[in-house]
């Protein structure tokens, strides 16, 4: 799944305040704030939260947007890591109540691995990855974006991304047998 860019006439009517170009825009990436924001914050509640205020941030802002070479879900991207690592810091200086799992990575890769089992211990298994592994698995299979868009979130080179990607799904790989072994 990648992340298609967006039309510029769509943009620029959501920028005018076109409530049918704004609902094709949240349509188009609520499901992948929320996955992406749940696949740090682990908790339902949190993760929906999260994806409130990228919402929100986007409205406010839309009208400042400005395309320079930067898709709008590159925009969008930005927008939800500064509001999740805010609620990251949030959440350790104040401290939360952790909720029960149950499947939340919806519309994602997880549904070719079949069961509820499978798919907790997927989320497991990616909460182990070291914290760039995670973040690539994440920009690149929960929010859809390119090895370049990823490379340029990350502030890394196109090879670097790869070769992280690549350690992360072997990775993977090896913490799923075990996850499913157990």
């Amino acid at each position: 799944m990648t992340a298609l860019p967006l039309p510029s006439d769509l943009i620029r009517r959501a920028q005018a305040a076109d409530p049918q170009a704004l609902a094709t825009i949240y349509e188009h990436f609520a499901p992948r704030v929320y996955r992406y924001a749940y696949g740090y914050v682990n908790d339902y509640d949190l993760a929906s939260d999260i994806q409130s205020e990228v919402f929100l941030r986007m409205l406010e802002s839309i009208g400042n947007y400005e395309d320079r070479g930067w898709s709008i879900s590159s925009w969008i991207y930005r927008i939800t890591q500064a509001r999740t690592m805010d609620t990251l810091r949030s959440k350790q200086r104040y401290g939360c109540a952790k909720l029960d799992e149950e499947n939340v990575l919806i519309d994602g890769p997880e549904i070719l691995m079949g069961t509820a089992f499978e798919n907790k211990a997927l989320r497991r298994a990616v909460q182990r990855l070291c914290a760039p592994q995670r973040r690539v698995i994440l920009l690149r299979h929960v929010y859809g974006l390119s090895i370049e868009e990823t490379a340029r979130q990350m502030g890394r080179s196109i090879g670097s991304v790869k070769a992280t990607h690549h350690r992360a799904i072997v990775r993977l790989n090896a913490l799923m047998r075990t996850e499913l072994e157990e």
